[in-house]
């Protein structure tokens, strides 16, 4: 009886463990043109390109979001980078409240 009641209590912390690892998690960039080199064409473009990356992520059926990364490419390109996921176990595990982007290329300016 102990025995049993011992490999019950692992396999319940294996699947628990198991269904977090399970958790899908995707980095989406898009970018978006600048209609002029204002702030209020910069804030729209960032607009643009934050909700086509959301609408990306809900056609994976993921539905956490959260912004990585905010970059302008070349004088009229914007490029926003997301991370999504299915559950907010995997963000959390995954660091998205404090997401590493890494060295930023040399063409990019970070914002």
């Amino acid at each position: 009886m102990r025995y049993w009641c011992r490999v019950l209590c692992v396999a319940a912390v294996v699947l628990g463990m198991a269904s977090s690892a399970l958790a899908r998690v995707a980095v989406i960039e898009t970018t978006a043109r600048l209609s002029d080199h204002s702030d209020v064409a910069f804030r729209a473009a960032i607009k643009e390109a934050v909700e086509t990356a959301v609408r990306g992520a809900v056609a994976m059926g993921l539905s956490h979001v959260a912004l990585r990364d905010v970059s302008q490419l070349d004088e009229d390109t914007v490029a926003v980078q997301i991370l999504v996921s299915d559950a907010e176990a995997a963000e959390e595990e995954s660091g998205a409240a404090s997401p590493e982007t890494g060295p930023i290329p040399s063409n990019r300016q970070s914002l």
